[in-house]
């Protein structure tokens, strides 16, 4: 049936503003052909801008609706009008729409209050196309486009576009019902309820044998509007019209994933895998079920199941979790290694995954090394130092030091010594040391070997050590500074576990590290390996003293003697059961590490931990040493 052309008139006069002029030429465009078109913004947001660009989308049948991306099209000025080009596909399309906006302020755009410029296209015999105006609402409705234009489509235009097209072409109905009848349910008019139901079931009963399609789209629609009874009855229906459907396959799957007994979960996701092995919802089964076989520690299970399975299939970050984990805390190794050796074979042909954006290339380098950093971690643990050497080798980047992991540098000298390739690690080490990026284990690794080295002695090594730190000790100490303070020290007097009396008068002229702490705080126990170190950096040192004071323990002394006892840090452990110190350092949380120098003043004072124990290490032990030195 021919579109009336009086229609179509009014399709079109509803998108020429009565200030902003919008015409185009051919007056009847045919596909295959160049449409000028010219704008005048007078009166609309644009009217004094001078940098304009049209944004535009080709629309047509719903099917089609994979043409309607968004694409810039350039205008010139001339004078106060703005003037473009156009051109008309060859196949699919039924129109153009577009929008007009400042192309360096984006949000400064004319939508034609909403309803956008329309450029239908027309037939040799000079009859729109089908979908010219129907089509229009597909863009508002299946598409992003004035999502993008930062606005929302008109539920009444959507719902008048479509009513024009089914008048005159009613044998477009079946593209058009779900959606038509959807843009109901937006508009919300009164009584659109019981309409829309009877449009569903008059529909439904209109198609001899209902498809599958049919059935999803009448679900999804009773789903929206609250009616679930009816919404699942069509979903049954849909099973049974198709027991391999996907609504099969989403139960089934949902089945699989909800399973609480592994064992049933196993035999639950095998039958699946066999009936369905192209199911969308295979992959993220897979996913969970190597989860699985992790998680209920069937490491051996795991590696042959992840080997079985194909490249599409396999998470290689998750493989790579796993084997470091395994690697890390020396459990499983052999089983560590295969998983990481498959997650690396994997990851060489893998097509560039959907949740990756950016250059595949680049994060597939990226990738690489995060894994070989894991192959060389198990070949290490596994004391194969010499293959663990050359993998950390791959990890290693000597140009780029200033990203490297102090824990990697660590592990890489560790195992250049153990297979005799220290001198040529050592270039790297020191830089590492240099810049920070070394674990305080490291550096005393370094140290012991330099020292053993022919005509040095541990006093040049320690030299050698303070040498290559001494930039960034600076900069450290620099930067503490910043955040000293200096408050006087109030007196105070405790008992520690073991009944002595620990006075502040008896420290007198020392520093005082006091660590304010209690047995249920997660973060002061976490502190405790790092304030460990920190202590052992100055066991020999009669002039600092650190007092592990327990607060707001809120319980029975004997918990905290079964804590140590326990732990066996060697800690001196004052007791501040009524929280009078606490109170008088102005402890306002724990843990809390309060330092005093020999002057009886407080300089430092930090609240929490963070987390990591070299910095803690670290800078506790340079506020000392400024200390001690009068800083």
């Amino acid at each position: 049936m021919k579109l009336n052309p009086y229609c179509l008139l009014v399709a079109l006069v509803t998108h020429v503003s009565a200030t902003a002029q919008f015409r185009f030429a051919p007056e009847k465009p045919q596909v295959g052909q160049t449409v000028s078109f010219t704008y005048t913004p007078q009166g609309t947001p644009l009217s004094a801008d001078s940098t304009v660009e049209g944004r535009y989308v080709y629309y047509g049948a719903p099917n089609n609706i994979h043409l309607s991306r968004p694409t810039t099209a350039t205008v010139v000025r001339q004078s106060a009008t703005f003037v473009g080009q156009l051109y008309v596909p060859l196949k699919n399309a039924s129109g153009i729409m577009l929008a007009f906006r400042n192309s360096k302020q984006p949000k400064r755009i004319d939508l034609n209050k909403g309803q956008l410029y329309a450029i239908p296209i027309y037939d040799a015999n000079g009859d729109a196309l089908p979908h010219a105006i129907a089509g229009q609402s597909s863009v508002f409705s299946r598409s992003h486009f004035m999502y993008e234009l930062g606005s929302r489509p008109d539920p009444d235009r959507v719902v008048l576009l479509y009513n024009q097209e089914l008048q005159q072409n009613p044998a477009l109905y079946p593209m058009y019902w779900s959606d038509y009848l959807a843009s109901q349910i937006k508009q919300k008019k009164p009584g659109y309820g019981p309409k829309v139901k009877l449009g569903i079931e008059t529909y439904l009963a209109s198609r001899p044998a209902p498809t599958t399609a049919d059935l999803t789209a009448a679900s999804q629609l009773y789903e929206s509007m609250g009616d679930f009874p009816k919404a699942n009855a069509l979903r049954e229906q849909m099973k049974t019209l198709d027991p391999a459907g996907s609504m099969v396959l989403k139960d089934r799957a949902t089945a699989v994933r909800n399973e609480t007994n592994w064992e049933r979960k196993k035999t639950a996701y095998l039958a699946y895998q066999k009936e369905f092995p192209n199911s969308t919802y295979l992959p993220a089964l897979t996913v969970m079920m190597t989860d699985g076989y992790f998680k209920n520690n069937d490491i051996k299970g795991l590696v042959t199941f992840v080997e079985q399975q194909p490249v599409s299939h396999t998470d290689v970050m998750m493989l790579n979790s796993m084997a470091f984990q395994l690697a890390d805390e020396r459990r499983s190794l052999p089983e560590s290694e295969q998983l990481i050796t498959r997650a690396l074979s994997i990851l060489k042909t893998q097509a560039k995954p959907a949740n990756v954006t950016g250059n595949w290339e680049t994060e597939k380098q990226n990738r690489q090394r995060q894994l070989m950093n894991t192959y060389a971690r198990s070949l290490e643990q596994q004391g194969k130092y010499a293959e663990a050497y050359t993998a950390y080798q791959t990890v290693i980047q000597p140009d780029d030091i200033d990203n490297s992991d102090p824990r990697t540098n660590e592990r890489y000298f560790l195992c250049a010594l153990q297979a005799n390739h220290a001198t040529d690690a050592r270039p790297v080490i020191e830089e590492a040391v240099q810049i920070g990026k070394a674990t305080p284990r490291l550096k005393t690794v370094l140290r012991d070997w330099y020292a053993k080295q022919p005509g040095n002695t541990l006093a040049k090594a320690d030299a050698y050590i303070a040498d290559l730190e001494a930039d960034i000790r600076a900069d450290q100490r620099d930067e503490l500074q910043q955040i000293l303070i200096n408050e006087p020290a109030p007196a105070f007097s405790m008992t520690d576990l073991k009944g002595r009396t620990i006075s502040s008068a008896s420290l007198k002229g020392k520093v005082i590290v006091l660590d304010f702490w209690a047995t249920w705080c997660g973060p002061c126990i976490a502190s405790f390996p790092a304030m460990q170190q920190a202590q052992m950096r100055f066991q020999s040192d009669p002039n600092v003293q650190f007092l592990f004071v327990n607060t707001r323990e809120g319980g029975p002394v004997q918990r905290v003697h079964n804590f140590m006892s326990k732990h066996t840090y060697p800690f001196t452990v004052p007791l501040d059961g009524n929280q009078r110190v606490s109170r008088a350092y102005k402890v306002q949380g724990i843990p809390t590490k309060v330092v005093i120098d020999p002057k009886g003043r407080v300089r430092y004072r930090q609240i929490g931990y963070s987390g990591d124990p070299e910095a803690t290490v670290n800078e506790l032990s340079l506020v000392v040493e400024m200390l001690k030195e009068g800083k």
